[in-house]
């Protein structure tokens, strides 16, 4: 897959390594299509890689989230993700939705196993 590549939430500290959301840009459009994927680092030296789910995306864009305001999109296909913090059996990751609005996933964290 064909894409830009930049930040997303701040790296946590998970018991297999550093979690770290970024996005990544496939061309479409003017824009692009935003999606969330992940990476997880080696704990003591993060420069190693040590998975890198670039293929399949965490998030995409879901437009029924923002239906409601849809009248305002000025943007399409459009999930930035922006923090991520541990709850337990699962993350609680925020997000923006094209430009509008602000998203709330629940992740378990077995998705990252």
């Amino acid at each position: 897959m064909t894409m830009k590549l930049g930040g997303g939430s701040q790296p946590i500290l998970t018991p297999k390594g550093w979690l770290m959301l970024y996005h990544g840009v496939a061309p479409h459009d003017v824009v692009g299509i935003y999606r969330t994927l992940w990476a997880l680092l080696d704990a003591e030296n993060p420069a190693r890689i040590l998975r890198n789910e670039d293929q399949t995306p965490l998030l995409e864009c879901n437009p029924q989230l923002s239906s409601h305001i849809a009248d305002k999109r000025y943007l399409q296909n459009v999930v930035f993700t922006t923090g991520i913090v541990d709850a337990g059996d699962h993350y609680i990751v925020a997000s923006g939705e094209d430009d509008l609005a602000c998203r709330i996933t629940h992740i378990p964290k077995s998705t990252f196993a």
